[in-house]
């Protein structure tokens, strides 16, 4: 398999053929893929997304509504944060499912304007959140526990109180819906 078609297994086999269609609207090299990547699951299919990708934005072409959903969803993962926000933009009002493991990923960076954009995204999805979480503890952990580490790193000392933090903010608002859910007031699921 070469690098271009790893894309097809960030989304479900369903979407096969609208993945297949964008891929071949972008100009990929060998080393425009990282090597690293994370694996999650929705509705218990493994999907695996590479961490960063390093190629240019297509041209706008005749791209269905899903088709250019899954674009963003690609370029959340490009290393420059403007590219990662403009296209978790485009994304604030789909509800599809298989967006989250796209947009959860992004809670565990550093850049901060991003996390402002979901919390909009986790209000339009609340349910697919829960549900992601559900599906991932581990990875809930892991992007929790990265969130916290960035904040360390870089916004310590504007919010020197972790729980004033919008990072923390969310992955509150997502423990107290997800107690909710489970009927755990006090639940310590994400310890």
């Amino acid at each position: 398999m070469n690098r271009k078609e790893e894309l097809i297994m960030c989304f479900p086999l369903n979407l096969k053929e609208d993945v297949q269609v964008v891929i071949d609207n972008l100009k990929i090299k060998d080393k425009d893929i990282h090597e690293r990547s994370y694996s999650v699951k929705i509705n218990d299919i493994l999907l695996t997304i590479p961490e960063r990708i390093y190629f240019s934005e297509p041209v706008s072409g005749n791209l269905t509504t899903i088709q250019k959903h899954i674009l963003d969803c690609i370029f959340t993962r490009h290393d420059n944060g403007f590219i990662r926000q403009k296209h978790l933009h485009n994304l604030l009002f789909c509800t599809e499912y298989w967006v989250i493991p796209f947009s959860f990923r992004l809670l565990g960076e550093y850049v901060k304007d991003i996390l402002i954009d979901i919390k909009i995204h986790l209000e339009n999805n609340i349910e697919n959140y829960l549900d992601f979480i559900s599906e991932n503890n581990v990875f809930y952990n892991r992007t929790r526990s990265q969130m916290i580490s960035y904040w360390d790193c870089y916004y310590r000392e504007e919010c020197p109180n972790l729980k004033s933090y919008i990072g923390f903010h969310i992955f509150s608002d997502l423990e107290t819906a997800y107690n909710k859910r489970i009927n755990s007031p006090n639940g310590q699921l994400f310890t």
